[in-house]
């Protein structure tokens, strides 16, 4: 995250919401309980809670379907059967 804080002050990009973009990002969440970074931004006032649980649901979802998707090939590359 420091690495990613530099390179929005360097390109004059707000630290705050590339931070909070990048921690959505990272996968799907559905309680403000599940990241620090989640929860400072609803302290804040920066979202609701129905607007976390609309698109951390929505993320969610997305993401298990591409796992399901990934997994059979995946797998077996690494020696998984």
């Amino acid at each position: 995250m420091p690495l990613l804080m530099n390179f929005a002050k360097a390109h004059g990009l707000n630290p705050l919401q590339l931070g909070m973009i990048w921690s959505f990002a990272a996968s799907g969440k559905i309680f403000v309980y599940q990241s620090g970074v989640m929860i400072v931004g609803y302290s804040y006032g920066y979202f609701e809670a129905k607007d976390l649980l609309r698109i951390g649901f929505c993320l969610t979802v997305i993401e298990s379907i591409i796992l399901v998707l990934l997994v059979p090939f995946y797998w077996p590359l690494i020696g998984i059967r």
